[in-house]
């Protein structure tokens, strides 16, 4: 593939697609199990977010012959993020509004939500809440992947 014909943000958004539909899977499993009523336990989705921010990295980096700029890094985390976010919360939406109208009830009543969560709200919640660690996530795998002309000043 030549290397202009690579979009960080195709790659992000299908990475994207990928975590959301493991965040989603993930939390059928707990479903079954009867673990969702431990809110704290979906966090560990995180581990999703995490692999496929750095997958996606890598991979444009692969298709790039080895370079990548930093912003385009930190774009691949963000987009990923979000995208994996909207998917979730999307799904939350139709879980709590078609599947399971007590799940919403016990978000509400969980210390980590607001109480009388309405349907928008945990929609935006969860987005918000799954877009800003692709941030710091790709920041930090960054570090890792930065082309090596990327260094401080004065720096020998």
């Amino acid at each position: 593939m030549a290397s202009a014909k690579v979009s960080f943000q195709n790659i992000a958004i299908k990475y994207g697609l990928l975590v959301g539909v493991a965040h989603i899977v993930y939390f059928l499993v707990m479903r079954v199990l009867g673990l969702t009523d431990i809110v704290e336990l979906s966090y560990l989705s995180g581990i999703f977010l995490i692999i496929g921010i750095v997958i996606a990295i890598s991979k444009f980096k692969r298709l790039n012959n080895g370079l990548i700029k930093y912003f385009d890094g930190l774009g691949i985390g963000l987009i990923t993020a979000f995208t994996s976010s909207l998917i979730i919360a999307l799904f939350l939406v139709l879980y709590v509004t078609v599947l399971d109208k007590t799940y919403l009830e016990a978000l509400s009543a969980s210390s980590l939500f607001p109480e009388g969560l309405s349907v928008l709200s945990m929609f935006w919640i969860a987005v918000a809440h799954g877009t800003w660690p692709g941030f710091i996530i790709g920041f930090i795998a960054m570090q890792w992947f930065k082309s090596p002309e990327h260094t401080m000043p004065n720096q020998v």
